[in-house]
C-alpha cells in the first residue's frame, strides 16, 4: 500500500470511529466522561434487597419512606467525587415479583454485584414482600 493510500484509509477509519462514538453517546449515561456500563432503555437483571437509607453516596439524606435505590459498585463507576456522580438523581424502573416502582438513584451498594440493587423499604414493598428479603428483578434507566 502506498503512503498516500494508507493515509486515506486511516482518515476513513477515524471518521467512521468518531461518527459511531458521537451517535451512540446520546443514549449513554456518562460519569466523568466515561460510559457507565449502562444505556438508557437497556434492561438489566439481578437481585434486589432493601436497606435503611440515610446519607447516601450522592451526598443527600433519604428516608425509608422515599422511593430511592442504591446501585451496585460496578455500575456506579469510579467518579473522582461521588457526590457529583452523573447518575445521582437518575430514575430507574424496577420490576419484581409483585409489581414495579420508579426509584431515584441516591447511593452506591459496595457489596452488590453487577445488576443488583438495594432499595429503600418503601420502594421494595412495591416490587415484593419484604419477608422475601432478596428477589430477582429487571430494571432500566428512564
Amino acid at each position: 500500500m502506498t503512503k498516500g493510500r494508507a493515509s486515506v484509509v486511516i482518515a476513513i477509519v477515524l471518521i467512521v470511529s468518531m461518527t459511531t462514538l458521537l451517535s451512540s453517546r446520546n443514549n449513554n449515561i456518562f460519569v466523568d466522561g466515561s460510559p457507565v456500563l449502562a444505556k438508557r432503555g437497556k434492561t438489566f437483571s439481578g437481585e434486589a434487597t432493601y436497606y435503611n437509607p440515610g446519607l447516601g453516596s450522592c451526598g443527600k439524606n433519604s428516608a425509608n419512606t422515599d422511593m430511592v435505590v442504591a446501585i451496585n459498585k460496578p455500575q456506579w463507576g469510579n467518579p473522582a467525587n461521588p457526590n457529583k456522580n452523573k447518575i445521582c438523581g437518575k430514575k430507574i424502573r424496577v420490576k419484581g415479583p409483585i409489581g414495579s416502582v420508579t426509584a431515584k438513584l441516591v447511593d452506591m451498594c459496595p457489596e452488590c454485584p453487577y445488576g443488583n440493587l438495594d432499595l429503600s423499604p418503601s420502594a421494595f414493598d412495591k416490587i415484593a414482600k419484604r419477608s422475601a428479603g432478596r428477589v430477582r428483578v429487571t430494571w432500566k434507566y428512564l
